[in-house]
């Protein structure tokens, strides 16, 4: 078996040279829900008539190319389109390679956790290891989970297998092992301990959705019990919020089973470096000024930077051109805007757009977001004011600002109390309306950080 430290180095090598062939699809991901990977070459799937009538037959086939290249509602399914992350890639692979451990991947909403558990799946499957992909549901137990995981897996991995068995009982899953009835793990860890002839690699998705009683608990106990007796299984958790703290509280043993990968916001190196790759993979060539102008507007956000490429990059295709300019950046988030606007955030287009003067107060809170992991807090605010030159100078001014854009009128924030009040965007698409917003006032040189906000926020929550 290739190891997967081996496969990576050629991976990144290979694509330096190579990286606007689209590589091989991987074999298929095992276990039921996993995410399938669409081949480059053949842009496949539903197409909206308009997009032919549009910009006619071939740049319709480019078109679906930089939607699949970009994709920034999808996590990245092609590990040699996977950027950004590279140093963080390979540290996970010799977590699983070299020392056994089981993973823990959290962050953020949109920081690429679920690219980066599926760019493992699929370096690991095409060095000779089976993956499972499962997404967490409210009522997910350790018995659905595995029960789904091993639902691929042929029996003939099994070290019971006997070659001369009926072909009907040889063709059976590692699914049917399972016992009827609660799973405890224990038992689990029986019928896994059984598998032979290749690793298993387990990704559980959305784990913070669930709120079943004893998974947590259970889940700690098998990656103990896995670790302890050598058994061919890893298993991937991905989430946000506490599922450190909750997994580690369960059984405080667990800890040196663990590698924790704390996923924040990209630099803007990987912003850049996200960018170029998708742009090789969609075959356009995006200008110096505007891969600048999206890294200033994602605020480390891949989410961000992709959804906005995606947009200036169908512009260039509307002009039959496969160079991205300037004016596509900005065709491009005007489009989105427009969009932004239907989804419920004209209030804040209106607040911004209208008032100039505001400008100052929403970059501060966009740059607190990207440097406190998400949430922010009227001190974060107000120390990135300071060196603004802004009158926003008193914790009075910067909290009754917040209080009115989370009031329901805006609803840009979520307002999370506790010990000390932090807030935070309501999803991505609130956080990129501000910064398209903002970008525009400051490209227009309308920002005036000198002028008070005071007076308008007040009149806007009158």
């Amino acid at each position: 078996m290739l190891g997967l430290n081996t496969f990576w180095s050629k991976l990144r090598d290979r694509r330096e040279t190579d990286i606007s062939r689209p590589a091989s699809s991987p074999r298929k991901s095992v276990g039921r829900g996993a995410q399938r990977e669409l081949s480059l070459d053949k842009p496949d799937g539903f197409r909206f008539p308009a997009s032919e009538n549009m910009i006619g037959d071939q740049q319709s086939e480019q078109l679906l190319r930089v939607i699949k290249s970009f994709a920034p509602s999808q996590p990245t399914q092609n590990s040699a389109q996977f950027a950004g992350r590279g140093d963080i890639l390979a540290n996970v692979i010799a977590a699983i390679e070299e020392h056994r451990n089981h993973l823990v991947i959290f962050g953020g909403r949109g920081a690429g956790k679920t690219s980066l558990a599926l760019a493992v799946c699929s370096i690991a499957e095409q060095v000779g290891y089976h993956t499972a992909y499962v997404s967490c549901s409210r009522e997910s137990t350790l018995g659905s989970i595995f029960g789904s995981a091993l639902a691929e897996l042929s029996v003939r991995f099994d070290q019971n297998f006997d070659p001369r068995m009926e072909e009907a009982d040889a063709n059976l899953r590692f699914d049917t092992l399972i016992p009827e009835g609660p799973l405890p793990p224990q038992t689990l860890a029986d019928v896994l301990s059984r598998i032979r002839g290749t690793r298993l690699l387990v990704v559980i998705d959305e784990f913070d959705r669930n709120e079943h009683p004893t998974l947590t608990r259970d889940l700690t106990e098998i990656m103990k019990v896995i670790s302890d007796r050598a058994i061919p299984v890893q298993i991937v958790i991905v989430g946000v919020g506490d599922v450190v703290d909750n997994l580690v509280g369960e059984h405080t043993s667990i800890a040196r089973v663990l590698y924790v990968v704390r996923l924040s916001n990209m630099s803007d190196a990987e912003i850049r470096d996200t960018l170029e790759v998708a742009s090789r993979f969609a075959g356009v060539i995006m200008a110096p000024e505007v891969t600048e102008s999206i890294v200033s507007i994602s605020y480390g956000r891949p989410y961000i930077a992709r959804l906005v490429g995606l947009k200036a990059a169908k512009m260039s295709l509307l002009r039959r051109s496969s160079i991205v300019e300037i004016k596509d950046f900005q065709d491009g988030t005007g489009e989105l805007l427009g969009y932004l606007s239907s989804a419920g955030f004209g209030q804040v287009s209106q607040l911004i757009a209208g008032s100039p003067q505001h400008v100052p107060f929403f970059v501060a809170m966009l740059s607190c977001r990207r440097d406190s992991a998400d949430r922010f807090t009227v001190a974060n605010v107000l120390a990135a004011l300071a060196d603004r030159g802004s009158i926003y100078d008193t914790v009075e001014v910067v909290q009754r600002a917040l209080d009115v854009i989370s009031s329901p009128q805006f609803g840009l924030l979520n307002v999370n109390r506790g010990t000390t009040t932090s807030y935070q965007f309501v999803d991505p698409r609130a956080e990129l309306c501000v910064s398209i917003l903002c970008n525009r006032a400051m490209a227009r040189g309308a920002a005036r950080p000198g002028h008070a906000v005071e007076t308008a926020m007040n009149a806007a929550s009158a």
